[in-house]
């Protein structure tokens, strides 16, 4: 037996990277999946090898946002669980991003969140139950210049979280965020399109000494989903091997490997 063994999910940003991962983890474990995103030829190979359904959406598009939400419900039967997972990437310090470039991080990643969350409550309510994770990013519990936008973003998903802990908590819907470290192979969405991040080999170590991946934020998403995560509720996970456990955790890996 699976540990999502009839449950019926929902997963937004779901054709690739973490989303992806998501979708492919929850199939392995009995759960009946539907998955949203932009990208139709990604969506239909992903449906083809994973043995999910696909629905093009755009969640900047509140229309959109609803009409996959209701397709979704009458493929699966009924939604117990919503994993609010796309998301867009801007490489800038908040001085140097456009109003354009911000409206389009703050949509997609927040906005975007939000109207899935809304759109999903009231059959999740009618389910008697269930669970929303939203996939946040350790660039929302401590501040990266670099990518401002994107971190003012997930800062504010931690904090829709929280609120609809409290709001849905009563009604036995549990609300959490995962926040991934850096995970292989990087987020290939960026304002400006699709495109290839850095080579993960170059990136800083955190203590385990490795690189993250996308099956590791999927076992935290399978485990608030599940049964287990029961009593989670307003959680926020740091998923990112230890790299935010010190000031110095980055440090650590490289000079162990230096000794």
């Amino acid at each position: 037996m699976g540990r999502l063994d009839g449950i019926r999910a929902l997963v937004t940003g779901g054709t690739s990277g973490i989303g992806a991962s998501v979708a492919q983890r929850f199939r392995c474990e009995g759960a009946a999946v539907v998955c949203t995103g932009r990208d139709e030829a990604r969506g239909r190979e992903l449906a083809a090898r994973a043995g999910v359904d696909f629905v093009r959406a755009d969640v900047r598009d509140s229309g959109a946002v609803s009409s996959s939400v209701t397709a979704a419900v009458a493929r699966l039967g009924g939604l117990d669980v919503l994993v609010a997972n796309a998301g867009v990437i801007h490489e800038a310090q908040l001085s140097e991003t456009t109003d354009e470039a911000w409206d389009a991080v703050l949509e997609t990643n927040l906005t975007g969140y939000y109207l899935y969350a809304v759109a999903c409550l009231p059959h999740l309510r009618a389910a008697g139950g269930g669970s929303i994770t939203m996939i946040s990013s350790d660039a929302g519990v401590w501040g990266e210049t670099a990518i401002g936008a994107y971190s003012v973003s997930k800062r504010a998903v931690n904090m829709l979280v929280a609120a609809l802990a409290v709001e849905a908590g009563p009604h036995g819907i549990r609300v959490n965020a995962v926040c991934p470290g850096d995970t292989a192979p990087g987020m290939a969405t960026y304002v400006g399109g699709r495109s290839e991040g850095p080579d993960p080999a170059s990136w800083t170590l955190p203590p385990l000494a490795r690189v993250g991946t996308g099956a590791d934020v999927a076992s935290a998403a399978t485990f608030f989903a599940s049964a287990d995560g029961a009593f989670c509720n307003g959680s926020i996970l740091l998923v990112d091997g230890g790299m935010r456990a010190s000031l110095r955790a980055s440090s650590v890996a490289r000079e162990v490997k230096q000794r």
